[in-house]
């Protein structure tokens, strides 16, 4: 045939028009009958490639008489290839056109290029940043679906899928994030084509995948493929070539979890099911940060993953013409060698029958060819060559398969969410809940986000630093183990609607933190608690602050910091105690308040030799001057005064304490005493009144002077006995207006004196008064004035002056006051 014949035979074709195709191996449709108008399209050849979880793709080349056929009016549309089989049955290629090509136009025709890929390949197209939340692999596929008028699937899943708490999209195609998903939950997928379209089929047993259609009923089962050596005839379909490949693979596969609700890492193993040969059985150990839930969980991840990668180390290489071999579809191997077992050894178990053994297409190439263009008696062709593995080897596509991982953000940011009304929403863990800027699905409530942990740097079995980050603020997300799923808060940033506590950068010198008052309803009001840490040079101070009755503890130099304005007027250098409510200083071993200083706090914190040898020295001034009033007769005996003293003496002992309790023992306050100290001096004062109480003894002590100042006057009360002792200087007690009264209501007056004993009035008369009468002694003398007077004297008695005898003239006494009677229950003597 010279080369104008072939250039006839296809000028007379397209003007037969579509009906050349019926006697043809490769037909062509547009199911929606949306093909270009006025345009002949006749398949010249298809190459194909179909595999289980990838998408598929037609090559087809097409003639066509049309030379100028827009590339953009193809795009886009759905087209079937129909290929006849042996028994005149159909095995159809139906697909999306993504790409149309001219290849070259040879005199009245034109060669055109088309690419068939399916439906999900559109999903390459769209990127998505998606939160899912509380949702199984299945309701993340429905609703990406959602977004593709041509989505045409079934879920013929038979295990029940795992709900994921979060299932991040980020920056991510749909068909990668599907992909990954189904990839991790084990879920392949395979297409099952039709003239009028092409069905996505999730599944998750390869057990039960379907057997292959049947081909020509005359060649064996439904579900064989005959395997036909060059002496077969080349046109009956069949296996041409067969092998058998097998690769050393692991024998065992452990996997590492750490699930944070209970915090204990867990490792599942899973082993090979098929023989691997003399070969030793190598493991895989991998981490998979918190990868499940449960042990159940984990043991079955473990197999998966094993399987997932021991998936292709048996497999068979086959090549033939069978029209029937499809990815996801099963079949019988008939008329090979490999069929034939050998007699097993005597007292061997006999092997199953492998001619019964099933094999599951997991790729097929495809080529055939119209041979439009080899004139008109040229013959179709078609060959395949395709991979299998034996259907009892349960098959996973395996991670990135056909996905990446999705690329790590790095460091984000996110607001935190929670219900209206509310200003914290947190959970027993201490997890908050984010609105990803990136989630255009989120609402800013408590559905946004599940609970997401916050870091702490310090975190223990009730102890450890919390501050839960509140709703509104921005924090910090970064993603554990490297997973999009795994998101944890790591800190907290300012931004335009959240400044810092203090005016920045004035305020730069102020460090700390600063707390919020809740109010009911959600938000702040303007109260807070602080603690400020201010480096200003040569003014550091640090300051605890609650503004609640303005209760602070101010440290240092301290200046005033009361808002965001930060330092205003200086206070003082020290530190200040304050609130504008009550103050209480409690210590339930003992209390010392001292101005002894410790420059650079030298000793130790109880340190108090010098208060101590004061109060020792103080003891002993007590004692001693105790003993001399006893000496003297002022004290009758070491009971009274002594007595008190020794008290003295055992509360320096007990504030002191008893050295030898060890390295790092300090033995100041074996009992709560409370001490107060000073070098300079310790006054109170108070606008009212001053009560100094005991319940046994109440001892004062002066190196000095004891000093007593009332304006308006003394009074003292005592129980049982009161004694006055002056050592040296004498003793005075005056009154400059008013009278003095001494008085004994129930016993005697003594007034001793070691010399002249003087009663002188000096404006008017000195009255001495008996009831009974007045005895004066002198000497060996006693004047008695009585009922009647008496003199008694052994010595001579002289008068002076004149003595004159007058008639009886009574003189009464002035009445006397009787005494008090004591009432039970009251002072029994005032003296």
């Amino acid at each position: 045939m010279d080369d104008g014949e072939p250039a006839a035979d296809l000028a007379r074709l397209f003007a037969s028009g579509q009906r050349v195709q019926e006697s043809r191996l490769l037909r062509m449709d547009f199911p929606r009958d949306d093909g270009p108008p006025d345009t002949a399209l006749l398949v010249s050849s298809l190459r194909a490639h179909e595999e289980m979880s990838r998408d598929f793709r037609f090559d087809v080349e097409l003639l066509s008489d049309n030379l100028h056929l827009p590339l953009t009016a193809m795009m886009g549309r759905m087209v079937t290839i129909s290929m006849v089989r042996d028994d005149a049955s159909l095995r159809y290629f139906n697909g999306y056109v993504g790409e149309f090509r001219l290849l070259r136009s040879d005199g009245g025709f034109a060669v055109y290029q088309m690419v068939l890929q399916p439906w999900l390949a559109l999903s390459r197209l769209r990127m998505d940043n998606v939160s899912f939340h509380e949702r199984t692999v299945i309701d993340i596929s429905e609703t990406t679906f959602a977004h593709y008028v041509q989505r045409d699937w079934q879920n013929r899943l038979h295990e029940e899928v795992a709900i994921l708490s979060c299932a991040n999209q980020h920056n991510e195609t749909d068909y990668n994030h599907l992909h990954r998903r189904w990839e991790v939950q084990g879920i392949h997928y395979w297409y099952e084509h039709r003239a009028d379209g092409h069905t996505l089929c999730l599944g998750d047993n390869t057990w039960l995948s379907d057997s292959i259609d049947p081909g020509d009923p005359h060649a064996g089962a439904g579900d064989e493929m005959v395997f036909r050596s060059g002496a077969g005839s080349q046109e009956d379909d069949g296996i041409r070539d067969w092998q058998a490949i097998r690769k050393i693979a692991s024998g065992s596969l452990t996997l590492a979890s750490f699930n944070y609700k209970h915090p204990y890492a867990s490792r599942a193993s899973g082993h090979a099911l098929h023989q691997q040969g003399d070969v030793f059985a190598h493991e895989l150990y991998q981490n998979t940060g918190y990868g499940y839930a449960g042990m159940d969980d984990g043991e079955a991840l473990a197999q998966r993953r094993l399987e997932e990668h021991n998936g292709q180390a048996q497999y068979f290489d086959a090549g033939g013409n069978h029209r029937c071999a499809q990815a996801g579809r099963s079949f019988t191997l008939g008329g090979h060698f490999s069929g034939t077992q050998p007699m097993p050894a005597k007292g061997e178990a006999a092997r199953p029958d492998i001619r019964s053994r099933e094999y599951l297409i997991l790729s097929v190439d495809h080529i055939a060819s119209n041979n439009y263009q080899a004139g008109t008696g040229a013959k179709s062709h078609y060959e395949n060559r395709f991979s299998c593995i034996r259907k009892s080897i349960r098959w996973y596509p395996g991670r990135q398969f056909n996905s990446t991982p999705c690329a790590l953000p790095g460091v984000q940011t996110a607001i935190v969410t929670g219900p209206a009304g509310e200003t914290i929403h947190t959970d027993a863990l201490g997890r908050v809940k984010v609105q990803f800027h990136w989630d255009r699905l989120g609402k800013f409530d408590e559905g946004s986000s599940p609970w997401i942990s916050v870091m702490t740097p310090w975190a223990g079995q009730a102890f450890g630093q919390i501050a839960l980050p509140r709703i509104g603020q921005e924090v910090l997300i970064q993603f554990l183990d490297g997973n999009i799923d795994r998101p944890v808060i790591v800190g907290a940033v300012y931004n335009g609607n959240h400044a810092p506590p203090w005016n920045l950068p004035a305020q730069h010198m102020l460090g700390g933190w600063r707390s919020a008052e809740l109010m009911p309803g959600g938000g702040y009001g303007v109260r807070g608690n602080q603690l400020v840490l201010d480096d200003t040079h040569q003014r550091i101070q640090a300051q605890l602050n609650s503004d609640h009755q303005h209760s602070q503890l101010s440290l240092g130099c301290i200046s005033r910091i009361e808002d965001a304005s930060g330092r205003k007027d200086a206070r003082g250098e020290g530190w200040e105690l304050a609130s504008d409510a009550w103050g209480v200083a409690r210590a339930g071993r003992g209390m010392l308040l001292t101005t002894e200083a410790r420059t650079g706090a030298a000793s130790h914190i109880k340190s108090m030799d010098e208060t101590l040898r004061r109060l020792a020295e103080a003891a002993e001034r007590h004692k001693a001057l105790a003993a001399l009033a006893q000496h003297h007769g002022a004290q009758e005996s070491a009971a009274q005064q002594g007595a008190a003293a020794d008290v003295l003496q055992a509360q320096h002992a007990a504030i002191k304490g008893a050295a030898g309790g060890g390295e790092n023992v300090f033995p100041e306050l074996s009992k709560p005493h409370l001490v107060l100290a000073s070098p300079a001096g310790i006054e109170t004062t108070t606008a009212q009144s001053t009560h100094i109480a005991s319940a046994e003894d109440t001892a004062l002590t002066a190196g000095r002077n004891l000093s007593l100042a009332a304006s308006g006057g003394l009074f003292a009360s005592i129980g049982a006995a009161l004694r006055l002792f002056v050592h040296k200087a004498g003793m005075k007690l005056i009154a400059a207006a008013g009278p003095v009264q001494i008085a004994a209501q129930t016993d005697a007056v003594e007034i001793v004196a070691n010399k002249v004993l003087e009663l002188i009035s000096q404006a008017d008369w000195v009255n001495i008064r008996g009831r009974k009468g007045v005895r004066l002694h002198g000497a060996n003398c006693m004047l008695e004035i009585g009922d009647k007077v008496q003199f008694f004297t052994a010595s001579p008695t002289l008068f002076h002056g004149n003595l004159e005898t007058l008639a009886p003239k009574n003189r009464p006494q002035p009445e006397m006051e009787p005494p008090i009677a004591p009432v039970a229950g009251q002072l029994q003597h005032t003296i």
